[in-house]
């Protein structure tokens, strides 16, 4: 089984699926279909719109898609795939997996974004990646009383990199606490938001409301959630589960090794930049994993499937 991951918010940059879109005839059905649902030239977007929430999420799971489609054209049917994504990325999974079809995706992204980036601006965010403590010693400072309901450990990346989110002020505070007890390294994040934190709970109910709306269907494989760290179960519910992926941690680590154990022998990461593709190689060492975010990279991912897998 070849497991199918989805890249998250942070790595968008201006440029990126252009020459997707120009080499692959179904990367460019996406990029139409995304145009004209939109009025988006989603191409089009420079570094500064890609700064903001309502334009990086649309941008980033449509391109996500059309590196997910031109891989579908021509891999072969008889391939099982699993589904997983990080963070905005598991909605790129959903699509994927046909939980959602393209036009409702898109439109719950896009009310999911816009949700987010006013939840930002009434409340300025800021997260920034920890590297070189573990979980116990991120806690201990987070915990803190002066961090209380305003800071929170939220992505658990792979050993000894987790995320930390909150109100702008006091994450960045501290973030400098957790460097002088020990971290290595502190990695602000491209976005603007406390995502997955409490902070997000109003729009979190208003995104509930809004998925009641949607037709979802059962996955075309097994589907496994950042929330949980593991296989999503039969029937869930869908929009109570997107509310609660909205506020709660993204358990990457925990969701990688339940892949590996239910079977998935090689990984496909779709999607901009390469984060998810070292993620999964220092939380498996040694793993087949491919980042397929142009021609080349497709053609080299499907040479070696074609032979190994």
């Amino acid at each position: 089984m070849i497991a199918c991951v989805f890249s998250g918010q942070g790595s968008q940059a201006a440029g990126m699926g252009r020459e997707l879109n120009e080499k692959s005839i179904a990367a460019r059905l996406v990029y139409a279909e995304a145009a004209d649902l939109l009025s988006l030239d989603l191409l089009r977007l420079d570094d500064s719109q890609l700064a903001e929430t309502r334009f990086a999420q649309l941008a980033i799971v449509t391109f996500s898609l059309a590196a997910w489609q031109a891989y579908r054209v021509v891999a072969s049917p008889e391939t099982a795939h699993a589904y997983a994504g990080f963070s905005l990325g598991e909605y790129s999974a959903l699509g994927a997996a046909g939980v959602l079809g393209m036009n409702e995706l898109l439109e719950l992204v896009q009310e999911r974004a816009r949700l987010m980036q006013e939840a930002a601006e009434a409340t300025p965010g800021a997260m920034f990646a920890i590297v070189g403590l573990d979980e116990a010693a991120v806690r201990a400072v987070v915990s803190q009383a002066n961090y209380s309901s305003q800071v929170f450990a939220v992505n658990f990346n792979c050993p000894g990199q987790i995320v930390i989110a909150g109100r702008a002020k006091p994450a960045e505070a501290c973030a400098e606490e957790l460097k002088a007890a020990g971290a290595r390294r502190l990695v602000r994040l491209n976005v603007n938001g406390a995502f997955h934190t409490p902070l997000m709970a109003d729009a979190a109910r208003q995104l509930e409301a809004y998925a009641r709306r949607l037709d979802f269907r059962p996955p075309s494989g097994p589907f496994y959630s950042n929330r949980t760290g593991a296989r999503v179960e039969a029937k869930p519910d869908w929009p109570a589960c997107l509310a609660a992926h909205m506020v709660s941690a993204v358990r990457w680590s925990d969701e990688v090794i339940a892949l590996d154990r239910n079977g998935c022998a090689a990984w496909l990461e779709f999607g901009p930049g390469k984060v998810l593709t070292g993620l999964i190689r220092r939380i498996l060492p040694g793993s087949t994993v491919f980042p397929v975010e142009d021609s080349r990279s497709l053609s080299e991912a499907l040479t070696d499937i074609c032979a190994n897998w």
